[in-house]
């Protein structure tokens, strides 16, 4: 080849490669908003048009976990109560099957009272949460895609209907049934590794447990529970450090005017809010001025209920002990909301005589007030003798839901006991 051609042919060349980094360079630009370089790679592949699932969301870490957790296997029922290990891991095996079921449910068909119990006696997995959580946080929480869904659920249960899986929902009195595309044979397979322990629905058991909601799980063995102490945090120590650094971390000055101390309290305070820490173990934050500075990140329940949790975290600072404290409420009003948590150690709830553990007060997406009556909650290493599960049904009231539980009356420790839902 002369050189002369050489020379066109490596100018084309040239020319092809500069044309082909523009093109490149345009398509990195137009989806690097959402994928960046793996996105742009996807594209061109062919693979994906548009961002993975959730890329641009907000991140939520789950603020409650099942307290209860029953299935049917082959050898019949078990169930998981009492200890948060348990629980963590039978929801770590289970926990995927809710998920899946809020991803693909349809739409909600309303139920009565007894055509939801027909269904939910028959169901074979059970998962009961501290308190009513709004459907579509709960989606949230488990990285599924139930946006659309409406209502709220205390109470979920998974049953084979034909060739798929219908959930069922209860919450404070209303009932929802739902088809989802959760393969029966894959759910059966998943409980073909169960064992049991002999628990067993009150609806399944009969005669002395008749009375009681049918839905109540029933564990004959169970007499005890692990004994808890109980204790104020807030002492010299907890001043001195977690209060100076909890208020730093919420954009108080803690020196200086701005911070005011007597026996009774310790009070920070600024243009905007105020954080008072009593020496009761009660910490108290009110936005007076309605601040952006303690906004949640949008006007949607999972937002405000993730400050919440975000802002116990600070302020508890650490001082929970063996307990932790679970998203136990929602209440909406217009504008404003109420958002509860509750503690719980071992998976059993600390029914206190003073309210539940927080209560955070909104307006729309700003917090207005926030309450958190702190105590640490240590187990003590032995146990403490609850009422036998017969007896205790014997003294319920009709339609009782009975949990094994704790109360807390102010003491050293706490009393074991069977609360009432």
């Amino acid at each position: 080849m002369r050189p002369r051609t050489k020379e066109v042919c490596k100018s084309i060349l040239i020319v092809l490669l500069l044309i082909s980094v523009v093109m490149l360079s345009l398509t990195a630009i137009q989806y690097s908003g959402a994928d960046g370089l793996s996105g742009m790679m996807q594209t061109l592949s062919g693979k994906l048009s548009t961002p993975p699932k959730k890329a641009e969301d907000p991140t939520y870490t789950d603020a409650a976990l099942p307290v209860v957790i029953s299935a049917v296997g082959p050898a019949g029922r078990i169930s998981y109560m009492g200890s948060q290990e348990a629980l963590d891991n039978a929801f770590a095996a289970l926990g995927g099957q809710l998920a899946a079921a809020l991803d693909t449910a349809g739409t909600a068909e309303e139920l009565t009272r007894m055509a939801f119990l027909s269904r939910a006696t028959q169901a074979e997995l059970y998962f009961y949460y501290p308190g009513a959580i709004p459907l579509n946080v709960l989606a949230q929480w488990l990285d599924a895609t139930g946006s659309e869904c409406t209502g709220s659920g205390r109470l979920f249960c998974l049953r084979r209907s034909g060739d798929t899986v219908e959930l069922l929902v209860e919450a404070n009195g209303t009932y929802q049934a739902m088809k989802t595309e959760v393969d029966s044979t894959t759910f059966g397979e998943v409980l073909e590794t169960l064992g049991t322990d002999g628990s067993f629905l009150a609806t399944e058991g009969g005669g002395p447990y008749g009375h009681l909601d049918p839905m109540t799980v029933i564990q004959p063995s169970y007499t005890a529970v692990p004994a808890v102490q109980a204790s104020n945090p807030v002492d010299e120590s907890f001043l001195r450090t977690a209060a100076t650094t909890a208020a730093t971390t919420l954009g108080f000055n803690p020196y200086g005017d701005s911070v005011y101390r007597d026996d009774s309290s310790t009070t920070y305070t600024d243009s905007n809010a105020s954080l008072r820490i009593g020496a009761d173990g009660v910490l108290k934050l009110e936005n007076t001025s309605l601040s952006q500075r303690f906004a949640a990140a949008g006007d949607s329940d999972a937002q405000r209920i993730e400050l919440v949790r975000s802002l116990v975290d600070t302020l508890s600072a650490g001082r929970l002990g063996d307990s932790c404290l679970w998203f136990s409420g929602l209440e909406t009003d217009g504008q404003t909301s109420t958002v509860e948590f509750s503690c719980y150690v071992e998976g059993l709830e600390v029914l206190r005589a003073d309210g539940p553990a927080v209560e955070a007060r909104f307006q729309g997406d700003i917090l207005t007030e926030l309450t958190l009556r702190l105590r640490t909650y240590t187990v003590a290493g032995d146990s403490t003798a609850l009422l036998p599960p017969l007896q205790a049904a014997a003294i319920a009231p009709a339609g009782t839901r009975l949990r094994p539980g704790y109360a807390d009356m102010g003491e050293n420790t706490l009393q074991a006991d069977w609360l009432r839902s």
